[in-house]
């Protein structure tokens, strides 16, 4: 998305309708698209509804606009910008292009001011006082002595090697995710991009350090920084280690003007962003995913935590990051059995909110992993934009991890997350389908997708049903005597009922008598 600003008359609309025809993106007047939800012309909303109703009437289409995520170019009202929150929603979801034009060349473009609301008053000191938010901008152009096309021309030479592909639309701190390879080689850049940090943090998973330990050093280069290692392992996601982490903090002398950057996988990603949360009351981290599992999921969303032995991720906090990076550059030196783990978790928005991306994997592989991160990226994202905290909606993303997480604490955390979570969908759409809700056709297609990616390893035993009982009892989502268990009524539909444990239970010891005969 390419959001064009300025001031009234800088030539937002004209480039912007050239530039979309360049790129081969629809264009979008932000003006008409406020315009055309309330009824109205935006002379008449200043004159009846007034400048501040205005505003929050275009800070809504803007919100819709980015929310949506689709590419276009945009050309926003010349006030918008002035917002700091409209800033960061547009940097969140796209780049920021400024058209700069002096306060002469604006009136010789609309003497009289054609009509325009503001143009009545003060229009010189209107002007001087938006630079400074103009300025807050990713590129800016002189536009006093250019044509049209000179503008659109220079613009498109001038964009950025990366943009956001996604952008986590959230009221009060939207961010965007990064996609693509090479993207981490630009992540300084990136940050400078929304902070100017002292210094940076950067926690780094060991296997991460081992094999692209160069393309770290290099990414991180010249700037102030200090590295820790993450031992691999859900033994890192623990409290002793996070004191660790704490300790190497102070010693290293950070502070509230550092960044935090977690370089790894979901271990690294919950563990950097739980320490990042409570030093010093809070500094900003950025998830640099690294695994094809935390950049499906777990780096999207802002959820911290350890582990504890009552259970997995029962001690966190909620911390969004300054923006998520995902390179696929460094899934090529993953384990097989570590891509099989994460397609449980595509698997599971596809089956919950995402008929298309189902049907994607449903007909591979081979897979576009890139296609696959940024389709799981854009459904986590509208989720969190909805339900930030997880008072709700958001419970939908825990479908197959009641049993998956009893199953990772069964185990000693032996099974890979993603091995756990198919586990736990083969039992959710089993149960669903008992229940009578999901449709045979709908059951068998996903139980042959877990099964054709090899998700669920063979021999892999459950455990009994004692120790899911002592999970379901401890388990975050348990509310009072029931569970909000949630089950699916159709491939891209989501339920969430509260059962209770007995049920829970019952359900339960049934479906392991038909796996442990082939289900």
């Amino acid at each position: 998305m390419i959001y064009l600003t300025g001031f009234m008359g800088s030539g937002k609309t004209s480039v912007g309708r050239v530039l979309a025809s360049r790129l081969n993106l629809p264009f979008v007047d932000l003006d008409e698209r406020m315009a055309e939800a309330v009824r109205a012309p935006v002379p008449e909303i200043f004159r009846f509804a007034g400048e501040e109703a205005f505003r929050a009437l275009e800070r809504k289409a803007l919100f819709e606009l980015a929310t949506e995520g689709a590419p276009c170019v945009v050309a926003t009202g010349g006030g918008l910008p002035v917002d700091p929150r409209n800033r960061r929603v547009m940097k969140a979801s796209g780049v920021v292009v400024h058209l700069g034009a002096s306060f002469e060349t604006i009136r010789g473009r609309i003497p009289g001011g054609d009509g325009r609301p503001l143009w009545a008053g003060d229009v010189r000191s209107l002007h001087r006082s938006r630079a400074r938010a103009y300025g807050d901008a990713d590129l800016e152009l002189d536009t006093d002595h250019l044509t049209v096309e000179e503008v659109a021309r220079g613009i498109e030479a001038s964009l950025p090697r990366f943009s956001p592909r996604v952008g986590v639309i959230l009221e009060d701190r939207p961010y965007p995710v990064y996609i693509g390879k090479g993207v981490f080689t630009d992540v300084l850049s990136l940050v400078r991009r929304f902070s100017e940090p002292e210094g940076v943090f950067a926690l780094v998973d060991a296997n991460v350090l081992r094999l692209h330990g160069e393309a770290v050093k290099q990414a991180l280069g010249n700037a102030p920084h200090a590295l820790m290692a993450v031992p691999p392992g859900e033994g890192s996601k623990s409290l002793p280690f996070l004191e660790q982490v704490l300790s190497e903090m102070f010693a290293h002398r950070v502070n509230r003007q550092w960044v935090c950057l977690a370089i790894g996988g979901g271990v690294t990603g919950d563990l950097a962003g739980f320490a990042a949360s409570v030093f010093m009351r809070g500094i900003p981290v950025v998830q640099v995913a690294t695994t094809l599992l935390a950049q499906v999921d777990s780096a999207i969303g802002g959820k911290t935590a350890v582990n504890t032995a009552f259970g997995k991720n029962l001690v966190g906090t909620f911390h969004q990051p300054l923006f998520v990076l995902s390179d696929g550059a460094f899934l090529h030196t993953l384990e097989p059995a570590q891509v099989r783990s994460a397609m449980a978790e595509a698997v599971k928005y596809g089956v919950v909110m995402d008929e298309p991306l189902f049907s994607f994997i449903e007909n591979g592989p081979p897979f576009d992993h890139e296609m696959i991160v940024e389709m799981c990226a854009r459904d986590k994202a509208r989720v969190v934009a909805l339900d930030e905290r997880e008072g709700g909606l958001r419970r939908i993303l825990n479908f197959g991890h009641t049993l998956g997480h009893a199953l990772e604490k069964a185990t000693g955390y032996a099974v890979l997350h993603g091995e756990a979570v198919g586990a736990g969908m083969l039992f959710a759409s089993w149960l669903s389908r008992k229940r009578g809700i999901l449709p045979g056709d709908h059951y068998e297609r996903i139980r042959q997708v877990i099964g054709r990616l090899g998700i669920v390893p063979r021999g892999l035993t459950l455990p009994d049903v004692r120790e899911v009982g002592e999970a379901l009892a401890l388990d975050k989502k348990g509310a009072g005597e029931g569970v909000h268990f949630v089950l699916t009524p159709s491939i891209g539909g989501v339920s969430v009922e509260k059962l209770s444990e007995i049920e829970v239970l019952e359900a339960y010891r049934g479906f392991a008598d038909e796996y442990a005969r082939g289900l």
